[in-house]
């Protein structure tokens, strides 16, 4: 059971939130003043919010709703993009600690949230890259804390709570579901959290999880081909050859590089100070609850890996488990310290901290850096192939929100199937970056227009963009300029 708060709690509440405020307060200013080209998961973002809609294409919509949202406010802008990204991550860190914090100590709560830092995919890529994994993470840490309240509470308020924080996850993406079934599967076998999960007051959760999703589902449905296209990452093989080693190799290798570091970290700490080990403070029920969660999430990934032939796996798409084990190892670990190895936790995580920081601004600085593309010109020069306030233009995710950023008011769409029922017929300016698509019959299709489609190459050439860092480096962008077919 947790102690009322004392005032060393409400120290370490002061100090956990200072730390996570003034680290993303930090990254919003670095990449600020790194500026340059955008990211390609923020390019994204400058061609997928054209407003408010159901369905954008192969990810969940909600980030794209709150983006839109903070577009309307500060502009389609650097800010907007870094400040949702930040806030999202600074909510993950403060969700774990709010829900970890109704069954243990603040310090050990502390703990169980910041140890998510030691993965690579949170701490680094989240800043670099990604954007719906972002996401991702804020809705998996809204369920967990909403859970752990209705396990501890039982009011109708932790449920409603728990009903929304799933309904939102289920807008953030697909994984996501593996969190909310894998905690209440684990907790209903848990006999001493059982009653809460089983309460006639648990129904309310589905319900207000499937209003809330939906609308956007219908819309899935009835876009298949744009709302699913993304499924070819799978790489998943014909149904006769569905069983796959290739991808439960795959698998391992993608859970061991998300595991080795907390695991090196986590022992490291604990032989250190293993002359400390006590069951000073012993949550059995919730490290058991994670722990289970953990392990039947492993057997659903494993057992879906080989029965669908899968064979790509991404780390971050193994994220919600590890984000149900990570913290369930660090409590088990400083439960039973009793206090001591604490500053080298934190010793670890400061490191790890000034390290992704630093990184950061040398991994945007080098000259080969996407961020040091110079797009300045790229409008110019198309403008000298075709007149832009009549001619649409089509390129991957990259180049196309880079162009946008640049003139918002031009029609720029990426590869995806929305942009042929849009364009069809007219004349299309298609730009490929390094054989992205690989041909115009590819890139076509891959917009919309069915099999077999061809349309009439006008012009076709090469652009050259420039890198900040030197005449050596450049991009090149071969084009051509299309007459489309119009579409039946």
């Amino acid at each position: 059971m947790v102690t009322p708060s004392s005032p060393q709690a409400r120290r370490v509440t002061a100090v956990f939130l200072a730390a996570i405020t003034l680290y993303f307060a930090a990254q919003i200013v670095l990449r600020l003043v790194l500026g340059g080209a955008l990211e390609t998961d923020e390019a994204e973002m400058m061609v997928m919010t054209p407003g408010f809609q159901l369905g954008y294409g192969p990810q969940l919509p909600l980030y794209n709703w709150l983006q839109v949202a903070l577009s309307a406010v500060f502009g389609k802008s650097l800010f907007a993009l870094a400040i949702l990204k930040n806030t999202l991550l600074w909510l993950t860190y403060l969700l774990v600690f709010l829900g970890l914090r109704l069954w243990v100590p603040a310090s050990l709560a502390a703990i169980g949230a910041l140890s998510l830092f030691i993965l690579p995919d949170v701490a680094w890529e989240a800043q670099r890259a990604t954007t719906h994994s972002n996401m991702l993470l804020a809705t998996c840490a809204a369920t967990l804390a909403a859970f752990l309240w209705v396990l501890k509470s039982g009011r109708w308020a932790a449920y409603v709570a728990l009903g929304v924080a799933i309904g939102l996850g289920g807008l953030a993406k697909y994984n996501f579901w593996l969190v909310p079934v894998g905690l209440f599967v684990a907790g209903v076998t848990v006999e001493q959290l059982r009653p809460r999960l089983i309460a006639a007051r648990t129904a309310v959760v589905p319900v207000i999880a499937a209003a809330i999703v939906a609308l956007p589902y219908a819309w899935m449905f009835q876009n298949p081909t744009l709302a699913f296209s993304s499924t070819s990452k799978l790489a998943m093989e014909e149904v006769e050859k569905s069983f796959s080693f290739d991808g439960l190799i795959a698998l391992i290798g993608a859970m061991a590089i998300l595991a080795v570091l907390p695991a090196l970290v986590a022992a490291g700490i604990y032989l250190f100070n293993r002359r400390h080990v006590s069951d000073a403070i012993n949550p059995a029920n919730l490290t058991t609850l994670l722990w289970r969660a953990s392990a039947l999430l492993a057997a659903v990934l494993v057992v879906g890996v080989a029965a669908a032939g899968v064979g790509h796996i991404t780390p971050r798409w193994l994220l919600p488990l590890f984000f149900l084990a990570v913290p369930a190892l660090f409590i088990d670990v400083f439960g039973r310290l009793n206090g001591h190895g604490q500053r080298a936790f934190s010793v670890v995580v400061a490191v790890i901290a000034v390290a992704v920081l630093v990184g950061l601004a040398f991994d945007r600085n080098k000259p080969t850096a996407r961020r040091a593309v110079d797009f300045t010109g790229l409008p110019a020069q198309l403008q000298e192939i075709a007149p832009m306030n009549t001619t649409p233009v089509i390129a991957e995710f990259f180049v196309a929100g880079n162009l946008a950023r640049q003139e918002p008011d031009w029609r720029v769409a990426p590869y995806l199937g929305f942009a042929g029922p849009d364009f069809a017929g007219e004349t299309v300016l298609f730009l490929f970056r390094k054989n992205i698509p690989p041909n115009l019959r590819a890139g076509m299709r891959q917009t919309g227009w069915p099999e077999g489609a061809e349309g009439e190459i006008l012009q076709e050439g090469r652009i050259i963009l420039p890198y900040d860092s030197g005449p050596e480096k450049m991009l090149k962008l071969d084009y051509k300029l299309v007459k489309t077919p119009a579409l039946p």
